[in-house]
């Protein structure tokens, strides 16, 4: 099928005699030139030429006419329903003050003409663009995904969009990831990934309120959701000291996370609380990452723990895994508990024993946290934790006879 001559902008004509317009006109050659179209449609464009990789869009004059047809402006809203356009604008914006009839004629019109406002302008006009921001470290983590879900879905409650982003676990991501969404004009943020030792601003970042979820500064400087951390590490530790087990190895994720020092320091409680001491032998940090507990739960194995408590459900999986290759049955000769309430961690093959968060329910209430602030809620900041759960499964049990030192009940 060949292309008569045309230049930029202009029409060409298929065989089938329909008209299209060429609107996207580089091709990149081996040797990374560049040819303009006039060069492609020229006849000095050698056709047999072989390229690395093109890339000419078209499209029918048609479908190009009917799409701007589709296109109704606030004009035509007004055109239709016999009123001013500052009035549709007022409808849309709820800033006006109309009889119920005129209201009704403003969305009806709206409605027959599929009419959608400029979201830029209207943000550029009143200075609220109606969105939020999001930001997660992984957005391979189920954890993240579940609490992305609730923010969405009561953001959406309340006309707001969302942007999603990822910032990596430091300082210098936030605050960059932060910049990044007050120069789109977000109305509020939501952090998962705030570190203990950073110095976050009161209130508002970048002009800009935000919420913190999961994990906090050592001093507060936002609203916080999450759950007790602290609590929910006694609730597992105690379930593994009441089987029988008393060489137990810890797996924990970030160091710099109030999550995962909260989750350490109720661990050590709990030993403490029966009567045993905190080896330290017995503790190391995954990092969230699922390859490294892996590689932990070898070590773990040869200092003769008889059960794993992992800081969260993907180290978990991690653990059980590891263990796998090293030929050990779970719960039988290492038993295993995790973090979160993921998704898989219920899979039959799974059957984790973990801890579970409600985590759309924390994304839907950092939203109503971050409401407020943005409706000038100018308050101290604000602590919610939210009821946890230890869901016993499968991966834990009474440890083998051989691997009990003292099995006396405290």
């Amino acid at each position: 099928m060949g292309l008569g001559e045309c230049g930029y902008g202009r029409s060409a004509q298929f065989q089938s005699g329909v008209s299209t317009s060429i609107y996207l006109i580089h091709i990149i050659v081996p040797k990374n030139s560049i040819m303009d179209l006039d060069t492609i449609l020229s006849d000095n464009y050698t056709r047999g030429e072989s390229f690395h990789s093109y890339q000419i869009i078209m499209v029918r004059d048609d479908v190009l006419r009917r799409k701007k047809e589709a296109s109704p402006t606030i004009r035509d809203v007004a055109k239709l329903a016999g009123v001013s356009p500052a009035t549709v604008s007022g409808v849309l914006g709820g800033t006006k003050s109309v009889s119920a009839i005129t209201r009704q004629r403003v969305e009806q019109a709206i409605a027959e003409l599929g009419y959608r406002p400029n979201a830029v302008a209207r943000a550029l006009r009143t200075n609220t663009s109606r969105t939020i921001g999001f930001v997660v470290p992984d957005i391979t983590n189920p954890f993240y995904a579940d609490i992305a879900k609730g923010v969405t879905v009561r953001a959406r409650e309340f006309g707001y969009g969302v942007f999603l982003t990822v910032a990596d676990e430091s300082f210098e991501g936030v605050t960059g990831t932060a910049g990044l969404l007050a120069d789109r004009r977000v109305d509020g943020m939501v952090f998962t990934n705030v570190g203990l030792d950073y110095k976050m601003p009161l209130r508002t970042i970048e002009g800009v309120p935000y919420v913190l979820v999961n994990r906090y500064p050592e001093i507060l400087t936002a609203d916080y959701i999450g759950i007790d951390n602290f609590q929910g590490a006694i609730d597992v530790t105690e379930h593994l000291l009441r089987l029988g087990h008393r060489r137990i190895g810890f797996i924990g994720g970030m160091e710099n996370s109030s999550a995962s020092k909260a989750r350490l320091d109720g661990f050590r409680s709990a030993l403490n609380k029966f009567g045993l001491s905190w080896d330290q032998n017995l503790v190391a940090f995954g990092h969230l990452d699922y390859s490294e507990a892996v590689d932990i739960v070898r070590e773990l194995a040869s200092q003769g723990v008889t059960a794993i408590f992992a800081g969260d459900d993907m180290m978990a999986l991690g653990a059980l895994e590891g263990l796998t290759r090293q030929g050990l049955r779970v719960p039988t000769d290492i038993s295993v508990v995790g973090f979160d309430g993921i998704w898989p961690t219920a899979l039959p093959g799974i059957n984790l024993t973990t801890v579970t968060q409600p985590r759309i329910e924390i994304g839907m209430q950092a939203v109503n946290l971050l409401l407020d602030r943005i409706q000038g809620f100018d308050g101290e900041p604000r602590i919610q934790k939210l009821p946890h759960k230890l869901a016993v499964r499968g991966t834990t049990d009474v440890p083998r006879r051989s691997n009990l030192p003292n099995l006396e009940e405290v």
